[in-house]
């Protein structure tokens, strides 16, 4: 026969050499509903299962108890959940390029590492390329930060290059003349 704890007696648990005396009787009875209040609060326990649904005041926990180094109030409720998600993955790979690559993927948008003998600087150097308008100097703060807490103690951080938008009307013209002269205007709008 099963038995379910929620709805089984904890004096029902007793073994027969204790179940008749009164203070175990007692006891048994206290114990109901701290059992009880402890058997409601295992569904609680499933957080990493359950981050996509947590409030945000609980992820802020979770981040503090799982060191994301890299946590911002101004984060996005999206961005919160993923890096506590990502905060045992990201300390496994701590101190590499991979790390700052997750980092950057994970919270700025995207990016990735260069290496030193990629672009020929000197060794134990490094550069980021980061999707991160340039004009976002927040942002920009937050991604040295968060390359600082992910990179090697010893590697140092060349630059941070970002990519530039230019906007304009661009006009392309030709002409072909065989003699004589020419003139040649913008049309107007």
């Amino acid at each position: 026969m099963s038995k379910d704890l929620k709805t089984t007696p904890f004096l029902d648990l007793l073994p027969s050499s204790i179940a008749g005396d009164d203070k175990f009787i007692a006891a048994a009875r206290v114990l109901d509903n701290e059992l009880n209040a402890v058997t409601d609060a295992i569904g609680g326990l499933l957080l990493y299962a359950d981050i996509d649904n947590l409030p945000e005041p609980v992820l802020k926990h979770l981040a503090w108890q799982w060191h994301v180094d890299f946590w911002d109030d101004d984060l996005t409720i999206e961005q919160k959940r993923t890096v506590v998600k990502q905060a045992y993955p990201w300390h496994r790979k701590k101190g590499t390029p991979a790390a700052v690559e997750m980092v950057l993927e994970d919270v700025l948008g995207g990016g990735y590492v260069k290496e030193w003998w990629e672009y020929g600087g000197e060794p134990k150097h490094f550069k980021v390329f980061s999707n991160m308008p340039p004009e976002d100097a927040a942002g920009h703060e937050h991604l040295l930060l968060a390359i600082d807490k992910a990179r090697n103690e010893r590697s140092i951080l060349d630059a941070v290059e970002k990519p530039v938008s230019m906007t304009g009307d661009l006009v392309i013209g030709g002409v072909m003349v065989s003699g004589g002269g020419f003139m040649v205007f913008q049309e107007q709008e």
